[in-house]
């Protein structure tokens, strides 16, 4: 009889860690998720105009498109010439810690992963912190922020710090048609 009393927790402990793994799985179950103000105000195609720190001109066209049954925004990067940046980045929550991130690709061989704590009264802020070949510590950041219902700027900037930021290019997008 006691084995059977000792083995009674230890079963519905399983079956609840598997009903919750499994609804977490599952379609629809309740998995973190992307803001949906974040994905109606950016999906579309963009262009944008700007400039770099030190005053050259800048122009990109950009565009956001859902991805993996809603779960991911694919943002596609692309400079206008003279200039040759490109760019595919994935934004989405993490499923496990619920934190907003962005994985970016580029045709400079990069590959970055960025955090946020997500889209705040039309602001986004994605992070990253590396070390480089020479083990110095670098920050940079993406800045995204909604100026009105069709456009919006994006500022990229760096720091040895994480304290005192030194803009690299600015740009801001009209909405295309």
């Amino acid at each position: 009889m006691n084995k059977k009393k000792a083995f009674f927790p230890v079963l519905v402990a399983g079956l609840l860690t598997f009903t919750v793994g499994a609804a977490m799985a599952q379609p629809g179950g309740p998995a973190h998720r992307l803001d949906t103000s974040l994905l109606a105000f950016m999906r579309g195609r963009w262009s944008g105009e700007g400039a770099f720190a030190a005053g050259r001109k800048i122009a990109a066209d950009v565009s956001f498109r859902l991805s993996l049954d809603s779960c991911w925004l694919v943002y596609e990067h692309e400079d206008r010439p003279p200039n040759g940046y490109k760019a595919t980045s994935m934004w989405g929550v993490d499923g496990g810690t619920g934190e907003f991130v962005a994985y970016v690709f580029d045709n400079f061989h990069g590959h970055r992963q960025f955090v946020s704590n997500g889209w705040k009264e039309g602001k986004l802020l994605l992070s990253h912190q590396a070390i480089t070949p020479q083990g110095v510590v670098y920050f940079e950041h993406f800045i995204y922020e909604r100026l009105s219902g069709t456009q919006f700027k994006m500022t990229y900037e760096t720091s040895l710090d994480g304290m005192s930021w030194q803009m690299g290019d600015w740009l801001v997008f009209t909405r295309k048609g």
